[in-house]
């Protein structure tokens, strides 16, 4: 009995090592083709099906491989949309200045500057602080990353010492520097139209101040969209975190129960959390009672019951677009014509619905007290 159990651990141990080693020789076949393909672009890595079949390896193999690639820097996954092959920074410093718009409890930025910090740190880039107040102590060669909403004449501050720029925000009346964003009102009008496919015709949007430019546009795109798919909406502003939607629970639950309001659009995944753990000390339950619509798909958006229906925002990608421009930045200063050096470019991301347990088909949702 006892040889019997000693040969069958030492069986399972020469199975894991012959794993291990073909893992490894994966690895290195896909990490010898990765730095072949990498470029100043971001270059889409073939399909894990068209790998299982060209490596003739099974598709969990495969993801561990990718899993591997991506902790060494050389692979980013976006949700939704593959896997992209990470590319080369030439540019080893880059200015960073964030808005004084943005809160400090901010989950999305936070996110946004952790990702940054970590991508910084695989490609060897130095990360230089600024703040409005400390303009001048930046790498005026390289460029400046401004996150958040600038006011037009800190804006023209910043474009008076830096040539290059490079903004996390849209701005529509400036074309003379690249702008990373996602289309926040393309998200509102879209999620109109998904709230609206669920049968939803009486839906609450919850949101915060117009300061938050992104909250505004998603606002103002929802009203649209909202008029476009005949919903009756109405719109409550908070704070845009856990507290602001907490505290509208007893105006959205009013709602609910009296004026048969059957759904929520959320400005961000925090009032959405919020707002149903209030709801459910009122005996209001999501989805069986009223459906929820979100947007940034935070981390716990997925651990939370129920799990949050949200748009993913991919900090990752915008970043990934961020280092590509840098070396647009290099190559560009490298020619001698002027307007060859000028450095403009909108990249307009998409966001990626990511449908979990908070929306509901409105036929199958029973209305409160019915």
């Amino acid at each position: 009995m006892i040889f019997t159990k000693g040969f069958a651990e030492n069986k399972e141990m020469r199975c894991c090592k012959i794993m291990n080693q073909e893992n490894k020789e994966i690895a290195d076949i896909l990490r010898r083709e990765v730095k072949q393909l990498q470029s100043d672009r971001l270059i889409k890595l073939e399909s894990e099906r068209k790998l299982e079949r060209r490596l003739m390896v099974g598709r969990q193999r495969i993801r561990e491989v990718i899993n591997q690639l991506v902790s060494e820097g050389l692979l980013i996954k976006y949700e939704g949309k593959g896997t992209y092959v990470t590319p080369i920074v030439k540019n080893k410093y880059i200015n960073l200045i964030c808005s004084p718009s943005i809160k400090l409890n901010d989950p999305f930025y936070n996110r946004m500057l952790m990702e940054l910090t970590g991508y910084s740190a695989k490609n060897s880039v130095n990360m230089i602080p600024l703040t409005l107040e400390t303009l001048e102590n930046g790498d005026m060669i390289s460029p400046v990353l401004m996150i958040g909403k600038f006011e037009e004449e800190n804006l023209q501050k910043i474009k008076k010492i830096y040539p290059h720029i490079i903004s996390f925000e849209n701005y529509p009346n400036h074309d003379d520097f690249a702008q990373i964003y996602f289309d926040h009102f393309k998200i509102g009008m879209n999620a109109a139209k998904v709230l609206s496919g669920y049968g939803h015709k009486k839906v609450i949007h919850i949101t915060g101040p117009g300061t938050y430019a992104s909250a505004l546009y998603r606002k103002n795109g929802f009203i649209r969209g909202a008029r476009k798919n005949g919903i009756e909406n109405v719109i409550l502003e908070s704070k845009m975190n856990f507290r602001g939607g907490y505290d509208l629970a007893e105006r959205v639950a009013n709602l609910v129960m009296f004026h048969k309001y059957t759904a929520i659009f959320a400005a961000n995944d925090w009032m959405a959390i919020g707002l149903i753990q209030a709801l459910r000390t009122k005996g209001i339950e999501v989805p069986d009672q009223v459906s929820v619509l979100s947007v940034d798909n935070i981390p716990l958006a997925g651990q939370f019951a129920p799990a949050l229906t949200t748009y993913s925002l991919d900090a990752n990608m915008m970043i990934a677009e961020c280092f590509s421009l840098m070396d647009a930045v290099d190559n560009r200063m490298e020619s001698n014509d002027v307007e060859e050096q000028k450095f403009h470019k909108r990249i307009i991301l998409q966001p990626v619905l990511i449908t979990r347990d908070t929306l509901k088909k409105r036929e199958e949702q029973p209305h409160p007290g019915s």
